[in-house]
């Protein structure tokens, strides 16, 4: 019919506005970098071992780059508190950047996100175990008593 408009499904509509979102965004990222070029400087340079652990990470889960993100995000957040409420300039940013021990906190914070992203799925695993162990034998003991007080035909059912 001429004249007539067809309404737009949910998905073309959904589609749009995820378009729209990623425009702003990269409109507003656009903007902003030119007054935040020594904090992209510093971020892009420390936070290279959780684009690493992002890339090499291929379990299903996908958590080492959180992990590491996280910790590589804390070793940062001095410096960047130091970059952002001192003197924000390029020239600071690869001071910080150019100091070995800097570097050395941010990365070594990268390394321990590694090691708890490495270690603690076994430690969970054990600490479950131990309190799984733990829980039968308190069953085995409550049923023991249980069958103590109201005798063998408590048990009666059971093998059957």
């Amino acid at each position: 019919m001429p004249g007539s408009r067809r309404k737009p499904t949910k998905a073309a509509t959904a589609r749009g506005n995820s378009v729209s979102r990623r425009l702003a965004i990269m409109s507003l990222a656009v903007i902003l970098i030119p007054f935040s070029l020594p904090t992209i400087a510093l971020l892009l340079f420390g936070m290279l071992p959780t684009l690493v652990a992002a890339i090499v990470d291929r379990s299903p889960s996908r958590y080492a780059w959180l992990s590491v993100g996280g910790t590589n995000l804390a070793g940062a957040a001095p410096y960047l508190f130091q970059l952002w409420f001192g003197d924000h300039s390029l020239q600071h940013a690869f001071t910080l950047l150019t100091d070995v021990f800097v570097v050395l906190v941010m990365y070594g914070a990268a390394s321990v996100g590694w090691l708890l992203f490495m270690a603690a799925p076994p430690v969970v695993g054990t600490f479950l175990m131990l309190t799984s162990e733990r829980r039968v034998a308190a069953l085995r003991h409550a049923q023991q008593r249980i069958v103590e007080e109201w005798g063998e035909e408590v048990t009666a059912g059971a093998e059957e």
